[in-house]
Order: structure tokens, then sequence, then C-alpha cells
């Protein structure tokens, strides 16, 4: 297992620790819901360091063409394209930022599969004779997520990083180190991940919680960023991505550049798109506020299952449970009420079913 650079400083905060494709990653810190809360309403400090991270230089663009189902070539300088990569049979593998960084594209993954695995998909395409360089040994990834992280990012990097423009990366110095800070963010609130060194990376998270002390900032685990993600509507590999892999009735086209180089997986997923589409995942909620809602519960219609729960979280912000389920495409739609194993009730909803703090905030403002 790949550990985290920052294993003992997070264990002493009460990390829970567990594996996710290979790599360290932290679960919780003792209670989800109080994480999830620090991210909607203040600041939360996440461990993002199970991520595959690599670099390759402009000269290798091919390579990465050839790898994600985006538009690589197309990334502007200084921005950031959000995309995935697929497999040979066009099935999502890993969730991919990559990042126009100067001189060098910069990739940023959560993958399903270990860094073994990747290492030979890119190696099988030329990863070598284009350059690629690993940067999982001599870095971390530090996540500060939430309604009040601007403030935090303010306060560590100056007013000039409230003007970077969502999917944007910029260097800046954090204790006279040269780090990469990418805005993004999987939670709907304020979002920036900061590519640190591995060595440093303990000083750069005391730093972080120095700064963001003011501002109500805790740290956060998986388990939060998972509810986070889900409902805010905010695709999560490791949740709907693992349980149904295709990129169309996940709603993933916008991901893909479909005039663009053969990347991997290419054909089949146009096949799959001319056949035409037969599911679609929708956001669901038990009608009952108070009733569960768990992965592989039935929805149904008249005593026919047409669709399953496939992922299901508590949110925080809505008090109730919220999931997604995979529908028959004639009934994908919101605002419909199905039968629950048991007698209750399921309803369909617009995703995302809020609108989150930080679209209240005008950072020109601030």
């Amino acid at each position: 297992m790949r550990p985290t650079p920052l294993h003992d400083l997070l264990a002493s905060r009460g990390a829970v620790f567990g594996e996710r494709a290979g790599a360290e990653v932290v679960l919780q810190y003792g209670d989800p819901a109080q994480e999830y809360r620090a991210v909607r309403e203040a600041v939360g400090l996440t461990d993002m360091s199970f991520l595959a991270r690599f670099s390759v230089p402009e000269e290798g663009l091919d390579l990465l063409e050839r790898y994600a189902a985006g538009a690589v070539s197309s990334i502007r300088f200084g921005r950031v394209l959000h995309t995935f990569a697929a497999d040979e049979g066009g099935l999502v593998e890993s969730d991919l930022y990559i990042a126009n960084d100067d001189t060098r594209l910069l990739v940023l993954g959560e993958s399903l599969v270990d860094d073994r695995i990747a290492a030979a998909v890119l190696d099988g395409q030329g990863a070598s004779a284009a350059g690629l360089v690993d940067l999982a040994a001599d870095t971390a990834v530090i996540g500060i997520d939430g309604y009040q992280a601007f403030a935090v990012a303010r306060e560590l990097f100056g007013a000039d990083v409230l003007g970077l423009p969502y999917l944007s990366i910029e260097t800046y110095s954090l204790l006279g180190e040269e780090i990469r800070l990418i805005r993004a963010g999987k939670t709907s609130e304020f979002g920036y991940a900061l590519l640190v060194p591995a060595g440093r990376a303990a000083d750069c998270w005391l730093e972080i919680e120095r700064a963001g002390a003011a501002h109500g900032i805790r740290p956060v685990g998986a388990a939060a960023h998972s509810a986070l993600r889900l409902d805010g509507r905010f695709f999560n590999i490791h949740a709907e991505g693992a349980a149904v892999r295709d990129p169309l009735p996940l709603g993933l086209q916008w991901m893909i550049d479909f005039e663009g180089e053969d990347f991997r997986g290419r054909e089949a997923i146009l096949a799959r798109r001319e056949a035409g589409l037969r599911q679609k995942i929708v956001g669901v909620v038990p009608a009952d506020p108070a009733a569960g809602l768990e992965p592989g519960d039935p929805v149904l219609l008249e005593g026919e299952t047409v669709a399953e729960v496939i992922c299901a979280a508590d949110s925080g912000t809505l008090g109730q449970r919220i999931g997604l389920a995979l529908f028959d495409i004639a009934w994908a739609y919101s605002g419909l009420t199905f039968g629950a194993r048991g007698g209750g009730a399921i309803r369909t909803i617009s995703m995302p079913p809020f609108m989150p703090r930080s679209l209240t905030v005008r950072l020109d403002e601030q």
C-alpha cells in the first residue's frame, strides 16, 4: 500500500485509515457528520495524497491524448481539464484533473486501479518516451474545501488567489516552498488542492491549520467527502462510478471529446452511444425523511423493479438520506414517486437539491 506522507501527523489527529486502490486514505476522524458540516458551514482540511499524480512534458502531449477521454490538446496555459480515463471496454477507470502547468502537463487522478496497473497502461502507450514522471513519492496533496475556504487561501497566499477562476492552476510559495494550487474541489463549495513537497507536507498542513483557525477549519475524511459529493452532485468514482462504470448512464458525456484522438476505450463508448442510452442515474430520496435508503434497494413501479439504488449517504443539509439510482431510461426523470421495499415510497429529485452557500459569496467583494 502506498502510504500518505502525512500518516504520523494525521494519526495524532485521530485519523481512521483505510485503503483506496492501493493507496492509504483517511476515512474519518471520528464523526463524519461534523466533518460534513465543517465543509458546508466553515472549512474542511483533507489529505488527498491517495491521488495518483504525474507530470508529462508538453512535447509528450500525445500520450495523454491517447490516455484521457477529454480534449487535452485544448487546455490553455494555467487551466485545468476535468475528464476521465477508460479501460479497453470504455468503462471508467480513473477520474482525472489535467493541468497545463507552463512547460508540463500535471495529472491528478482518482482511480479504481492501483498505481502498478495504471503505470502498466501508460507504459504500454509510451510513457517512458513521452517523459512521464511519477510524482507520488515526492509530493503530497492537501485539499481545502468549504464555504470559507477562500478566506483560508487568502490568508495563505494573498488576495490574488481570489481572482483564480474555477479549474485553474497557479504557483505560490508556502513556508518558502514552491507549491502548485489548483482551484477545483468536488463538494460544490469553494475548493483548492495544494501539491506540496512530501518532506514539508506536515509543516504545510500545520500552517494551513493555523491560517484556518479563525474560520472553523477541521480535518475531514473520505466518508464525509462522499456525502458532500453526493448531495452536491459531483461525480464520485468510488461510489456511483465503481457501481456503474459506463460513462454514458453516469452522465459523463461532457468529459468526452468525441471528435478527438483515438483514446483508450473510445470505440466501445461510441458503439454504446450509437445503440442508444438504456439507463441513466437519477437522484432519489425516501418520501419519508425518517426512512432509510441503501445501495441495492429496489425502486418499484406496480411491484416491478424499474431502478436500483447504487449509492446513498446522510445529507446534513437535507437532514435525511439521499442517493442515486440507476433507472431504466423510460423512468429516468425527476419529480416522480415510486414504491420502495416494505411499502414505503421513493421520490426522484433534481440534483443538486439545494444551493451551496459558496454561491452566495462574491469573491470580488472580499
